[in-house]
């Protein structure tokens, strides 16, 4: 196994020179690299084809977040961060992970056929702002980024097969394309895999979106009782709607069935309750909706490979650094996944 070394801590690099310093690690240069006009955000796609093994760690840029994904064939993937174990699994084609800004990677890549990755390299700095705008983060305020561990996540899977396209397009049109995906993509991991994910603030921004008045009232009674027992009949017919017209409109609006999308929102929910609370793990599962405890821990270990009271000491164990008050504040709320297991929605009707 050829191992690279990290660069000198400190030193913080903007996105478009990410791909060289790669480069020079590895040994070899991505097949194709897009950046954007004012440099906030690159991309490159990486061919693995020569060994058996690869190793790439370098040091920690708290200005970076690296959104990677494998676009072709199948590899183990072991990942190091802060020198701590977080994942070992094998990682499949369009499923997800993250190197979030101020943490210190190792990635270990082990496979006996060729693999390709595409890079996305953002400016943390174009996180927050996004996140100020869109009214779910406070000026002066933090976000963080939350890695879904190989995740599968369809709407980031969409985003980056766009993204190929315009890589492969290579047009001068291509850089303002990258900029508008690159907007969709962080608007994506603001909502699934960052430290407002699940917020209340955030879902009521995401209510008042809707068009459909029907579906923004059983959405928010949907919010209000996590807790109940999910009965589509009495919705619908508070909304004045037959079940498969409300469950057509809910996919329509949301892309998912009403039961898989409560099952994330549960989940989420969840979540930010074991970053943010002292409540007990049994506590949290009764008000989020789920049957018990172990039930919560049978869809944290399917969705993140973890039990909830690890995530909690490794969420509340992961800080980000408050320029304004000097002070550190905890990450505060789990990032969900695409929720597309069936078994996650055999377990939402068992409630």
């Amino acid at each position: 196994m050829r191992r690279t070394e990290a660069d000198t801590a400190g030193v913080t690099a903007p996105p478009t020179s990410i791909p060289d310093s790669i480069a020079h690690r590895l040994g070899f240069a991505p097949e194709r690299r897009l950046a954007t006009s004012d440099g906030s955000l690159s991309a490159a796609i990486w061919r693995f084809c020569n060994r058996p093994s690869y190793e790439l760690c370098r040091s920690a840029d708290r200005n970076i977040d690296v959104i990677a994904m494998p676009i072709s064939g199948r590899h183990h993937h072991t990942y190091f961060g802060n020198g701590r174990l977080k994942w070992s699994r094998s990682h499949p084609p369009f499923h997800l992970n993250m190197v979030v800004a101020g943490e210190q990677p190792r990635g270990v890549f082990v496979s006996d056929q060729p693999f390709t990755y595409l890079h996305v390299y953002v400016r943390h700095a174009l996180v927050e702002q996004l996140a100020v705008d869109s009214g779910v983060l406070a000026v002066g305020r933090t976000v963080t980024l939350i890695d879904p561990m190989c995740s599968h996540d369809p709407f980031v899977e969409f985003v980056f097969r766009q993204l190929l396209r315009e890589m492969s397009c290579g047009d001068r049109i291509s850089r303002t394309m990258l900029a508008a995906l690159g907007q969709q993509l962080i608007a994506g991991l603001l909502r699934r895999h960052s430290s407002v994910s699940g917020s209340r603030t955030l879902a009521a921004k995401l209510i008042t979106g809707y068009p459909d008045w029907r579906l923004r009232l059983t959405i928010e009674y949907l919010e209000a009782h996590l807790a109940d027992p999910l009965d589509l009949g009495e919705i619908a017919a508070s909304v004045c709607l037959s079940v498969p017209r409300l469950a057509a409109l809910f996919r329509d609006a949301t892309g998912e069935p009403p039961r898989r999308w409560l099952m994330n929102r549960r989940f989420a929910r969840a979540c930010e309750l074991l970053a943010t609370s002292s409540l007990s793990v049994t506590e949290i599962a009764h008000r989020c909706g789920f049957a018990s405890s172990q039930h919560l821990a049978t869809v944290m270990r399917r969705r993140h490979a973890t039990t909830p009271s690890t995530y909690r000491r490794q969420v509340l164990g992961s800080h980000t650094y408050n320029h304004d008050t000097g002070n550190r504040d905890h990450v505060a709320i789990c990032g969900m996944h695409g929720g597309n297991d069936p078994r996650d929605r055999s377990a939402v009707a068992a409630d």
